[in-house]
């Protein structure tokens, strides 16, 4: 009827010792120790007894109510996961509501934990950061699961903020308290790919997006729907990903076929991501004219305060340079610093307008090698860090600078073993 530690949270948060308890509720103190012990269960008529003096009327207390109670922050928890954000606006209230009256420390830990993911799904920021410094002060041991929970959300925490080598720390912490499996999902697969993707792991990323792939179209079903949110995305890093190993016929099938779903959907950010997708794979071939189109498509398609907004931006400048078009890359340059406040891309644009000026401004050089390119690499911008390289040994190779000139072409090599041994070894 009710779980032994249930009653003994009641009466902790009631502030009764068990004598007190007993008396309060007109019982013997044999019997509450006996069903907190879990010796004895507690009878319907001791349960009737503990609402009456207690006024729990409407608090979920018995083991059956616990049940429907955990069932329905799953059913909460699948529609943040799949994007049925109404759905989880309407459930919300309730179940806080309900866990708040339960005396569940485990229902509470779980709210706590699918609400950091509901509000992050909303856009609350303010209240997903207030959640989340909530849970990383809490004192009480967390279950296996809670933990891993927890350090999911931190690496989903740490991907946002594109500290991606701390994702990616925190994820290896979940995986390694999840040994068999039983909890990964979608959104574990997903947001380690992502991770190691962005670090430059692609061989690594491609394994955990694939896992993630099959999961969204498989494995997961909610409202009859096959498909998670996250879809658009895993198909875009993983196409990329495969990309960047030379599987270029592979990333385009997984394109084509992904911007038909999106075009039945008639989903314009879909469209939009799709088509930024196409523009690194041909940006990886060095197809730069067809690099531009599909990124111009994709500016057409997605919200200007958005991140793939300002990554296409970004890429469709990257691609102007690399066709020897510096003024128009320039100009983009400037566009997307006045645009964005982050840090990385702030630093991914600056490094391009000083690139771009690196004939007409002889502090661009020192700027460039000094500041921008250390701080790609802290970043894990390796790629990006061995293109700037390369531009600096063209620059002082054409000032008759040879010495200087060997010195950042070899930089560029080492950086480019780095990737390579990557896309061999999948290390980390």
């Amino acid at each position: 009827m009710i779980f032994h530690k249930t009653l003994k949270n009641i009466r902790k948060k009631h502030g009764f010792t068990q004598e007190e308890f007993a008396k309060k509720l007109g019982c013997t103190v044999e019997q509450i120790v006996a069903i907190e012990s879990n010796v004895k269960p507690a009878t319907y008529i001791f349960v009737t007894l503990l609402r009456d003096k207690l006024k729990l009327h409407n608090a979920p207390i018995t083991e059956s109510e616990r049940s429907t109670l955990m069932n329905g922050l799953y059913n909460w928890k699948l529609a943040i996961d799949y994007a049925d954000i109404s759905t989880a606006k309407m459930l919300q209230p309730e179940l806080e509501k309900s866990v708040r009256a339960s005396y569940s420390p485990s229902a509470e830990n779980f709210y706590d934990l699918y609400a950091a993911d509901y509000y992050r799904a909303i856009g609350d920021m303010k209240a997903y950061e207030e959640t989340m410094a909530t849970l990383s002060q809490r004192t009480d041991e967390f279950s296996a699961r809670h933990l891993y929970y927890y350090q999911r959300l931190v690496g989903a925490r740490a991907f946002v903020e594109k500290r991606y080598q701390e994702a990616i720390k925190a994820y290896k912490k979940a995986e390694a308290l999840d040994k068999n499996n039983e909890w990964h999902d979608v959104r574990f697969y997903f947001g380690m790919g992502m991770s190691l993707s962005d670090r430059g792991y692609a061989t690594r990323a491609i394994a955990y997006l694939e896992k993630a792939k099959h999961q969204a179209m498989w494995n997961k079903v909610y409202n009859g729907r096959r498909n998670s949110r996250f879809d658009v995305y895993i198909d875009g890093y993983l196409a990329s990903d495969l990309a960047k190993i030379g599987k270029i016929d592979d990333a385009l099938k997984i394109l084509d076929k992904r911007l038909e779903i999106e075009m039945g959907k008639n989903s314009e950010q879909g469209m939009g991501y799709t088509y930024f997708s196409f523009g690194r794979v041909y940006y990886r071939v060095k197809n730069y004219d067809k690099a531009i189109i599909n990124y111009d498509k994709a500016l057409l398609c997605l919200d200007v305060d958005s991140d793939a907004y300002i990554a296409s931006l970004f890429q469709k400048a990257m691609s102007l340079d690399a066709s020897n078009k510096k003024v128009e890359a320039s100009k983009i340059a400037k566009k997307g610093l006045s645009i964005t406040t982050d840090e990385l891309w702030k630093t991914l644009f600056d490094a391009l307008a000083h690139s771009t000026s690196l004939y007409d401004d002889p502090k661009s050089s020192i700027y460039l090698k000094e500041t921008l390119i250390p701080k790609l690499l802290d970043h894990g911008q390796y790629e990006v860090a061995m293109y700037y390289y390369k531009q600096l040994s063209d620059f002082y190779y054409e000032e008759g600078n040879s010495d200087v000139a060997l010195k950042y072409s070899n930089h560029a090599v080492d950086i480019n073993e780095l990737i390579r041994k990557d896309l061999i070894e999948g290390d980390m």
